[in-house]
């Protein structure tokens, strides 16, 4: 005997479905993997899935090889205070990803935040960007971050509000973001990575604020 379920039936149909939509989504990051680019660079991976089941690939990256801070600094930062967190400490584990040539989820050997392994809000948007073959691709980029429940953002979690007013003005900037065909490869790479344009490194705005930060 069976008796139905409603929420069963709803998560039915967003099981494994990969999210493609611009938008506000509450969920948790199931996967937050230390990163490193060829040139050295570093940054997280994350695999977020949502309330619904949902799942989108992320990534920022967050400094450069000889230690130059990019935009994802700042939003790793931004995820830190909406998880109330001091800092994360990075440890050995299994990565999931993906094998093109077994077409299949495989498991691997990796290093893992598995601080970061929490509740979250994110704000997505799309880009597309060139792939290996020459074609188009798009992707979904991590935009900002929100705390669940209170949906306040980190700014004013930071300046200790408690009504959240930011996030709406968030969600109404989100757009998707075209690949133009006249930007340098070398450039286009550069922003495609989240780092920042050339000559605006991005500052993390919480060097002066650990005396004040309210968790």
């Amino acid at each position: 005997m069976y008796q139905l379920d409603t929420q069963a039936a709803r998560h039915a149909d967003t099981a494994g479905a990969t999210i493609k939509e611009i938008g506000k989504y509450v969920g948790e990051f199931i996967q937050a993997e230390d990163i490193k680019t060829k040139k050295g660079g570093r940054g997280v991976a994350f695999v977020f899935k949502s309330a619904s089941g949902q799942k989108a690939n992320l990534a920022i990256y967050t400094t450069s090889a000889d230690g130059e801070r990019y935009q994802g600094y700042d939003t790793l930062m931004a995820i830190m205070t909406c998880m109330q967190l001091r800092g994360i400490k990075p440890a050995p584990g299994k990565v999931t990803k993906w094998d093109y040539e077994a077409k299949k989820e495989v498991q691997e050997d990796g290093t893992l935040f598995p601080d970061l392994h929490k509740p979250i809000g994110v704000l997505l948007e799309t880009e597309d960007y060139e792939k290996q073959d020459g074609g188009i691709g798009t992707r979904m980029v991590l935009k900002n971050v929100f705390q669940p429940g209170t949906e306040l953002t980190a700014s004013e979690i930071l300046d200790k509000k408690t009504q959240p007013v930011a996030l709406a003005k968030m969600v109404e900037g989100l757009r998707h973001r075209p690949l133009k065909g006249a930007r340098p490869a070398a450039q286009r790479s550069a922003e495609t990575a989240g780092g920042p344009p050339a000559g605006h490194p991005a500052s993390s705005g919480f060097d002066d604020m650990d005396d004040d930060i309210p968790f």
